[in-house]
């Protein structure tokens, strides 16, 4: 089956167009972590500031959009696939993964507190440059063929579920 060939029902569609939207985060907390390793000074310091903004509003978006693929897609996903199949199991470890190399860089940013020097901000960016490489692949491996997938094995009614989750109706 050609994945990009398939066309997606609604609720598909808008978890594949939310990940559009958490790109264009990704790609400017990528510039930031790129100008803190090759600046030096009390501008990474101030780069570094401008990071935690960026990713603490990141995560919150991420969290959302993870638990409307948590809560309704991968749990109808992984009844259709069976407990043999362990497709699911790697899309929660990815999500779980990324979320946990976030949380280390706001937990270590909020320890290291206003003292932080430009050491500690290019130590702890590395956490956010780890939770970029797994979301890039995640959101790939997503699209190319998680929801294609999707659309093949789950329900007209499965996916009204997912639908109404998502709307929150």
């Amino acid at each position: 089956m050609d994945a990009s060939k398939v066309i997606l029902s609604a609720p598909l569609q808008q978890l594949k167009d939310e990940h559009i939207s958490l790109r264009a985060d990704m790609d400017r907390i990528y510039e930031i972590t790129e100008e803190i390793e090759y600046d030096s000074g009390l501008v990474v310091v101030q780069l570094f500031s401008k990071l935690y903004e960026q990713i603490s509003a990141f995560n919150n978006k991420l969290k959302a959009h993870s638990k409307r693929e948590e809560e309704g897609l991968f749990p109808m996903m992984a009844r259709r696939l069976g407990e043999n199949d362990r497709t699911i199991e790697v899309m929660e470890y990815e999500h779980a993964k990324a979320e946990q190399h976030l949380q280390d860089f706001l937990t270590e940013a909020d320890r290291a507190g206003a003292a932080i020097d430009e050491n500690d901000a290019q130590s702890i960016t590395v956490y956010a440059v780890q939770a970029l490489a797994t979301l890039t692949q995640h959101f790939a491996k997503e699209e190319k063929m998680l929801f294609p997938l999707a659309e093949n094995i789950l329900s007209v009614e499965e996916k009204e579920v997912i639908e109404r989750l998502i709307s929150g109706r």
